[in-house]
């Protein structure tokens, strides 16, 4: 059964004194999608986002959205500060929504998958970006969208915080949403999530090149030391002492020595 397409994007251009943010982009998001869109800083990513929101004009082309899409947003900055509790404003933004929002008891399993707890009775503003910044997200899903738009959503996160946020963006797919996610770079825990993924170089939209990479196992030993955050993102797997990695072929030999020096034993290593 056809998947119902939610989103249409067509040909789609933006100039900023002179220079392209992008042009001609075209594509589609459809139920059950999750699009990827990464991109150098200031690659125009930010502003398709805020095009396809409905937060800034284009200069042609259009944006087709299907009836009954109701969008989730979460900016890579937040327009304004945030001076309510994280308690009231999420309720707030949740009653905005009214019976199509999830149920505050689930917005409350939300606020404590994500850790939130401590601050519901803080003010949002006087939080930590990274705070502020899983506030913003939950914000975005607490009105049940079926079109969720994240800007940058996992900067200043912890990978624990990732991986729950990855969990949510996977439930709302499973039932029926589309997600486009931006970002400068997918980690390979981001990345097998996505349905389909694109590059917006140049201004264009188009599909990344394929990078060669190798699977890399590490036994986990005693004296094995916490491995770094850039370390990290390359990790697919971490069960029964055996650390797993998907790295860039380019790069093998370089992590290698760094995992050995942190008293990893380096097993094998599969090609792709």
């Amino acid at each position: 059964m056809a998947k119902m397409k939610l989103i249409s994007v067509n040909d789609l251009s933006l100039q900023n004194e002179g220079y392209f943010a992008f042009k001609h982009v075209a594509f589609s998001l459809a139920q059950k999608e999750i699009i990827g869109i990464s991109g150098d800083n200031g690659s125009g990513k930010t502003q398709l986002l805020e095009a396809i929101a409905d937060d800034r004009k284009v200069d042609s082309g259009e944006i087709n959205y299907t009836p009954g899409v109701r969008i989730g947003y979460l900016p890579q900055q937040d327009p304004q500060e945030i001076y309510q509790t994280t308690r009231k404003y999420l309720e707030q933004i949740r009653k905005l929504s009214k019976k199509l929002a999830v149920r505050k008891d689930q917005m409350d399993a939300m606020i404590t998958y994500l850790r939130l707890s401590p601050y519901l009775d803080r003010n949002v503003n006087q939080l930590s970006l990274g705070t502020q910044r899983k506030i913003g997200f939950l914000a975005a899903v607490v009105g049940h969208p079926n079109v969720l738009l994240l800007d940058e959503p996992f900067i200043f996160q912890t990978d624990e915080t990732i991986l729950n946020m990855l969990d949510m963006i996977q439930d709302l797919k499973d039932n029926g949403s589309g997600i486009i996610i931006s970002a400068s770079q997918f980690s390979p825990n981001v990345e097998k999530i996505l349905t389909t993924q694109y590059q917006l170089k140049n201004g264009r939209l188009v599909t990344p090149e394929k990078v060669a990479t190798e699977n890399l196992q590490f036994r986990i030993h005693a004296d094995s030391i916490a491995i770094t955050k850039e370390l990290f993102k390359y990790v697919t797997s971490n069960q029964n002492n055996l650390l797993q990695m998907q790295v860039p072929a380019q790069l093998k030999d370089k992590i290698v020595s760094q995992m050995i020096a942190l008293n990893y034993q380096f097993v094998e290593v599969e090609h792709h």
